[in-house]
């Protein structure tokens, strides 16, 4: 490769200067424009040398391979060919001279469009994106509010709902179903007396008030009664799946059953399902819900000061990421998207409108989430350098002690399970050795 780029360099430089021209525009820092002009002694040599490799491939009866006299070659070599090959040859050329020249390393696939491209001079430009870089702002000394935690006796008082919820039991009702309640039911449904994809299902349990089915389906179902049968009309939405959206459907509903949920009373056997060690009562249960959210909030509230510090000091910096990269990485998550969609038997398009989403805006979107996340790592990865934040073979050995010594296990077979994920081991640990770094160096 270095023989050729002397080679490269030789042929480019050796002619009339004034015969090539480029000039390279460098856009945010890492978006690079080169834009090239090839005319004169250097295109028409280009051109003679290209036409003369195509000739040389040619096979004509009565004469061996590369010996075809000139003069015929020109009627049979293609003119547009010609100029196609040399176009080629010559902007790969001054390319490969002015990325060294210039010092250019590109991070994304050169894109190549030619402007112009006659027999007299050829022009076009090449664009590309540099690796993303990051200029570091201030990252210690920031001031940065811790919040306190605070348990407030509603807090409390929706802990312990969750807990009885949790331990709530459904019971067949009798009576008329209400918001809250299950009902088991047939359905299927109608558009202009005609019955429609998913439309129809068999003993299907469905929570009132859970807005899991079309708005205004539900809340016909309320009073409903075991054995009932109910006609109910609902309008689909406008961001619905193309076929349904914005038309009138009719539902034939029957129910099968009405369930309830009862809550459990705050007695013994509650106390007994709960095998919470120290709570056998309302007030260890109240103590209990305070210790639980107390540490809870703390948690929280030191990953929202933890998080709170790296946006200031990512504010603080600036990243530069070429829109090619972006575009990329945006191209890459929708496609995901589009497959985890399709996989669930819902057209790409479909989804779109149900969730009234703008294909255009989702890519702008999904560019500014990959800038974001750019930026986070970025600027982790330039800080750990310059602070020589990394993970030891001391450290790691240690770490493996601590969790053989943790789950009794051999160090060994610690080191022979994580085997497999031991660079996201070891980049986790390198990420809690930079909270830490950022906690201490900032109040």
């Amino acid at each position: 490769k270095e023989e050729l780029k002397e080679e490269t360099k030789d042929e480019v430089t050796g002619g009339n200067q004034m015969d090539i021209e480029h000039q390279v525009n460098i856009n945010e820092n890492v978006n690079v424009v080169i834009t090239f002009k090839i005319q004169g002694t250097e295109w028409k040599k280009a051109q003679d040398k290209e036409f003369r490799r195509l000739a040389a491939n040619l096979k004509v009866k009565g004469f061996r391979q590369g010996h075809v006299p000139l003069d015929m070659a020109r009627k049979m070599v293609s003119p547009q060919e010609v100029i196609q090959g040399a176009t080629l040859t010559t902007v790969n050329k001054v390319y490969s001279s002015v990325l060294t020249e210039h010092q250019l390393r590109p991070f994304t696939e050169p894109k190549l469009n030619i402007t112009k491209l006659d027999n007299e001079s050829v022009e076009a430009e090449v664009t590309f994106a540099l690796p993303p870089k990051v200029e570091l702002g201030e990252y210690k000394g920031l001031k940065i509010e811790k919040k306190e935690v605070v348990v407030s006796d509603e807090d409390k008082k929706d802990f312990i709902e969750q807990l009885r919820k949790d331990q709530a039991t459904m019971n067949v009702k009798e009576g008329e179903a209400a918001l809250g309640d299950s009902v088991t039911i047939d359905f299927k449904g109608y558009i202009d007396d005609s019955p429609f994809d998913g439309g129809e299902a068999k003993n299907y349990e469905l929570e009132l008030g859970s807005n899991s089915f079309v708005p205004g389906f539900e809340d016909q179902l309320v009073g409903m009664k075991e054995g009932e049968k109910r006609t109910i009309e609902v309008k689909f939405p406008d961001n619905y799946v193309k076929s349904l959206q914005g038309k009138l459907a009719r539902f034939d509903v029957t129910c099968h059953e009405v369930k309830e949920k009862v809550l459990p009373e705050l007695n013994e056997d509650f106390f007994g399902e709960l095998n919470l060690d120290g709570v056998t009562n309302v007030d260890e249960l109240d103590a209990y819900a305070l210790k639980t959210l107390t540490a809870r909030k703390e948690r929280e509230n030191y990953r929202a000061y933890q998080e709170a510090i790296l946006d200031q000091v990512i504010a603080n910096s600036k990243v530069y990421v070429g829109d090619a990269i972006l575009t990329q990485e945006a191209q890459t998550n929708i496609a995901n998207i589009k497959k985890q969609v399709e996989s669930n038997g819902l057209s790409f398009e479909d989804y779109l409108s149900i969730n009234g989403i703008d294909q255009n805006k989702l890519l702008e979107d999904k560019k500014n989430e990959a800038l974001d996340s750019f930026k986070h790592v970025l600027v982790i990865e330039e800080i750990c350098r310059k602070e020589n934040i990394r993970v030891t073979k001391e450290q790691l050995d240690a770490k493996y002690q601590e969790i053989a010594t943790q789950y009794n296990m051999k160090v060994e077979d610690v080191i022979k399970t994580l085997e497999p994920s031991r660079d996201q081991f070891i980049l986790n640990m390198r990420n809690a050795m930079f909270e830490d770094f950022l906690a201490k160096n900032n109040q």
